[in-house]
C-alpha cells in the first residue's frame, strides 16, 4: 500500500494469486468504497478487474447478443429498459468480437425493476437483431 498519509486521486496495491481464491482486502479501501459488499467484474478485451460498492448483494447480470452493436439499438435498449424501471446499472459494456458477435451486458439490482425478469428478457429478445438474451443471478 502506498504511505498511509497521502491523499491523492488513487490508492494502489500489489495482488498476489493462489490456488485458494483468497484476495486481502485492505481496511483503507474498504473504508473508502463505503459498504460491506462489493460486485467484482472482470472486463476480459482488458485484462481488468473492476470492483463496484453494493448496497444489496442481489444482482443480476444480463446479456443481449446482438448482429451489430448501433446507437439504433442502444436507443431501443434504453427505452425498454426504461419502461422496465432499470435506470441504475452497476456497470455496463457494448463489445463485438471478430466482427460478426455482438453484446450488450450489464450488472444491475433486481429490486428496481417494475417488471418481471421474465418480462424485461421478453422485451428485449423482441428487439430487431437480437439473437439472445440471457438472464443470471450473480454469486457471491
Amino acid at each position: 500500500m502506498m504511505s498511509e498519509d497521502y491523499e491523492g486521486a488513487t490508492a494502489g496495491r500489489v495482488l498476489v494469486y493462489d490456488d485458494n481464491e483468497t484476495v486481502k482486502f485492505p481496511a483503507q479501501f474498504r473504508e473508502a468504497m463505503g459498504a460491506k459488499n462489493g460486485l467484482m467484474v472482470l472486463v476480459h478485451k482488458d485484462r481488468l478487474i473492476k470492483i463496484f460498492p453494493l448496497e444489496d448483494k442481489e444482482v443480476r447480470f444480463l446479456s443481449v447478443e446482438i448482429k451489430k452493436l448501433t446507437n439504433d439499438f442502444l436507443t431501443q435498449l434504453s427505452q425498454v429498459f426504461k419502461s422496465a424501471g432499470l435506470v441504475d446499472l452497476l456497470f455496463s459494456t457494448g463489445v463485438c468480437l471478430r466482427g460478426t458477435r455482438c453484446y450488450y451486458e450489464c450488472y444491475f439490482n433486481p429490486g428496481q425493476l417494475t417488471n418481471t425478469e421474465v418480462e424485461l428478457r421478453d422485451e428485449l429478445a423482441a428487439l430487431e437483431g437480437v439473437s439472445m438474451v440471457h438472464i443470471d443471478k450473480v454469486s457471491s
